[in-house]
């Protein structure tokens, strides 16, 4: 039986080659209409603009150029542990600051209210939770293994750092034109630009005082009285901590120009105190028996007043004895 179909001068040649190149190359899409779907919120935007102002309770200057800022920050989150758990059995909690900016107030201006400085405070706690898994449970015993957790917790708060601090004051960029005669069309033009400093801010204590509760406890099915697990916990904690804020020196603002200041007048010289008179000495009284006795007695040494000074010089004795010698 012949075939007709077969041909002797029919060519057995393969298929054309195609290069792997080509077949790499993906097939066009072809766009067809979608339903119309409702734009997702922006995951970035923050839920709340406000944050929660603190007093601080307690600002201590140390030093010429440091404070110690005391404050509590009361604090709330909820948290979920991957696997039940029968009982916590240890916490392990550290603090961390992520920021801490200082807000200097603006310069005063009659007319407009005065701000007091601002500390924004910004940070975590790192809780590492270990806590009980149960996996067998009799009537009366109860099999676990321990299990390890760890959760970051979030906190934010601003200070009012109040007016108890004399810092430097905020310095303003400055740019002036000034012209040159016969030149009008230069421009002349000064830029002065101030970089005002930051204080250092370190973190000195922090305690944390925090209450656990478990949300969605349920008893232990089939394991002992008064047994259960849960694994959503409702955290409530007051966070105290102490900063260090560490101003830099004080920079004198650059003066406007202005006409010199007059000098001061001289101090004048204080007249000296008049030399007081001596207190003049008191006459002693007359007491002695050599005064009124008409023997004479050696008085010389001892005179007891004035009155008495002639009797004891030598003219006086003489005209004494002539005396006595009319008398008798």
């Amino acid at each position: 039986m012949t075939d007709h179909n077969y041909c002797s001068h029919q060519g057995t040649q393969a298929s054309p080659f195609t290069p792997a190149w080509v077949l790499s190359i993906p097939p066009p899409k072809v766009c067809r209409p979608s339903d119309h779907t409702t734009d997702t919120p922006n995951p970035i935007f923050p839920s709340s603009a406000t944050l929660q102002m603190f007093t601080p309770l307690e600002l201590k200057k140390i030093g010429s150029s440091s404070v110690l800022v005391t404050v509590s920050i009361p604090a709330e989150s909820i948290y979920t542990l991957p696997t039940k758990a029968l009982e916590i059995k240890k916490i392990k909690k550290n603090l961390r600051l992520t920021q801490c900016r200082y807000f200097n107030g603006f310069p005063p201006v009659r007319g407009i209210p005065q701000d007091t400085p601002k500390l924004f405070v910004e940070g975590f706690i790192r809780k590492d939770v270990q806590y009980s898994t149960p996996i067998r449970q009799t009537a009366m015993t109860v099999e676990g293994v321990i299990n390890d957790f760890v959760v970051e917790i979030p906190f934010k708060c601003v200070i009012d750092l109040c007016n108890t601090h004399a810092t430097s004051p905020i310095l303003f960029s400055q740019q002036q034109e000034y012209e040159i005669l016969d030149d009008p069309s230069g421009f002349n033009v000064i830029s002065q630009q101030f970089l005002n400093s930051l204080p250092n801010c370190e973190l000195i204590f922090s305690q944390i005082n925090e209450m656990d509760d478990a949300m969605d406890r349920v008893p232990l099915p089939g394991g002992p009285f008064e047994e259960g697990v849960f694994r959503t916990l409702q955290e409530k904690m007051l966070i105290l901590i102490q900063l260090k804020l560490t101003f830099p020196a004080q920079i004198d603002p650059p003066c406007p120009p202005h006409p010199p200041c007059p000098m001061p007048e001289p101090c004048p010289i204080p007249e000296p105190c008049p030399i007081p008179e001596p207190c003049p000495i008191p006459e002693p009284c007359c007491k002695d028996d050599h005064c009124h006795i008409p023997k004479l007695r050696c008085c010389c040494k001892n005179v007891c007043c004035s009155k008495h000074a002639t009797y004891c010089s030598m003219p006086a004795r003489l005209l004494h004895f002539i005396r006595r010698g009319i008398l008798r």
